[in-house]
């Protein structure tokens, strides 16, 4: 933000203002606006992002629900489905052709020791 306070001619940021936004949890910081992140603000104000169309880093199974529903289904995959198996990999997968599990776990959720989170013990 200093570049920005202190007047630069150019600044190029990196993010994606349909992503996660801010975590607020104080309520007169989220009065004051501060549940917008400044990706979101600029868009507002007119700012025309740049959207890069190709993605590498997901498995093309677990990129189609972000791309359909925050993309339009414009968002392309730069890796494939072969490029994304785990072969040398030793650990039990339960479904190896399927990318991702569900695990449904049954403890006490509990408030994490530094106060801000919360969190579930495996039983």
């Amino acid at each position: 933000m200093i570049p920005l306070v202190l007047g630069c001619k150019q600044a190029v940021l990196v993010g994606d203002h349909q992503q996660l936004g801010p975590v607020i949890m104080n309520k007169k910081a989220a009065r004051a606006g501060l549940c917008q992140s400044l990706f979101e603000r600029l868009v507002i104000l007119g700012i025309r992002p740049i959207r890069l169309q190709v993605q590498y880093r997901m498995h093309p199974c677990l990129s189609e629900f972000p791309s359909n529903m925050f993309y339009e289904g414009s968002l392309q995959n730069g890796v494939t489905t072969q490029e994304r198996l785990r072969k040398h990999v030793d650990f039990p997968w339960p479904a190896p052709e399927t990318p991702m599990f569900f695990h449904s776990n049954l403890g006490q959720e509990e408030i994490s020791s530094s106060g801000t989170s919360y969190l579930n013990r495996l039983v």
